[in-house]
């Protein structure tokens, strides 16, 4: 008996193994021919988006790396989005943060939204959890109006960004939303090609 339940513990294993493999190499894929299109020696940015401000929440620093390309090329300020507590990575982070989704119980915000009348141009940014925003950003939606404001929304996920973009025009408030990007965890082979893909975008962006 010990046996055979040892025996299906291993057949688990090396099935859930193969999958996430599999899985692996198909975002390896994606990325390449996403991302080939971009290779080479670095664009210029030529975007005149006027004064921009660039918003974003990030756990592992992928999000922020994003948000201070986009303010470098544009000459835009940024602003972070936190929280009170801060969340961990760890056994139950996924099981808190799909609690949240379902019961529309987001993390408390360490401060409002800033003062946006400034700005011509908004961008948001968000990594993917569960196929979505990141709780905190959701948490920011209840609490932001944008008034009218140009707002551009951006992604950093594994491989799906889910339906964020969809969540995103039903959820800010009085936006005018612009074409969004999204950004998959890449290593250093491909950084070059990211930031092409992403000075491409805002010199897209009218």
């Amino acid at each position: 008996m010990l046996k055979a339940i040892l025996y299906i513990v291993v057949i688990l294993a090396v099935i859930g193994g193969a999958i996430a493999g599999f899985h692996q190499y198909r975002v390896a894929r994606h990325n390449q021919k996403d991302l080939s299109a971009f290779a080479g020696e670095q664009i210029p940015y030529t975007g005149k988006l006027g004064k921009v401000l660039v918003m974003y929440y990030s756990l592992t620093g992928h999000t922020q790396n994003i948000a201070e390309q986009i303010a470098h090329f544009t000459g835009g300020d940024l602003y972070r989005i936190q929280t009170q507590e801060t969340f961990k990575l760890g056994p139950t982070f996924y099981a808190q943060v799909k609690k949240q989704l379902k019961t529309h119980e987001y993390p408390t915000l360490a401060e409002g939204a800033p003062d946006m009348s400034a700005y011509d141009v908004i961008f948001v940014g968000a990594p993917i959890w569960w196929y979505t925003a990141a709780t905190p950003v959701w948490q920011f939606w209840q609490e932001a109006d944008f008034k009218g404001k140009k707002v551009v929304p951006f992604s950093t996920q594994g491989s799906n960004y889910g339906s964020y973009f969809e969540d995103f025009k039903k959820q800010a408030k009085n936006a005018q939303v612009l074409e969004g990007a999204a950004f998959n965890n890449v290593g250093d082979k491909y950084r070059q090609a990211e930031t092409n893909k992403l000075i491409s975008w805002l010199n897209g962006l009218k």
